[in-house]
């Protein structure tokens, strides 16, 4: 059985809790980022709900968190993680486009928006969400 390392040791792939999200170029080329309020800069994602696909959950994330309607162009690879609740989620990764330039944020975030992808490199908080956004400008060049 497929075991991820994290903060509190190992444990099986299986285990992890799903969510899906997205990479999302809008206007220009710009990246949406949302910043959590532990200051943390990272892409929209979430929970599957109950009847959803994985590309169902990323769109319906980057709309409930980035406040924009985006459609999906691509996948990416997936990251996994234990939560702050120590909690082992995989995350399914997509890049997605949209038209939209003023994102409407969740209360959840502090603030985000659309950024250039070299300032959005650098913001990013996580090797692995910096790693997923090369992957993705690769795949829309």
């Amino acid at each position: 059985m497929p075991t991820s390392e994290g903060e509190q040791g190992t444990w099986a792939v299986s285990d992890a809790v799903p969510g899906a999200g997205g990479v999302v170029f809008g206007p220009g080329g710009s990246v949406l980022l949302v910043r959590y309020r532990s200051g943390a800069w990272a892409f929209p994602k979430g929970h599957v709900e109950q009847g959803e696909t994985l590309e169902d959950t990323a769109r319906r994330e980057v709309q409930e968190e980035g406040g924009v309607r985006a459609e999906i162009r691509g996948s990416l690879p997936s990251t996994r993680y234990l939560n702050g609740q120590g909690v082992p989620r995989q995350i399914h990764w997509f890049v997605m486009q949209t038209a939209d330039a003023a994102p409407q944020l969740e209360d959840t975030f502090s603030e985000g928006g659309f950024f250039g992808p070299e300032a959005a490199a650098q913001m990013l908080s996580y090797p692995e969400d910096r790693s997923l956004l090369q992957a993705a400008l690769n795949a829309v060049r």
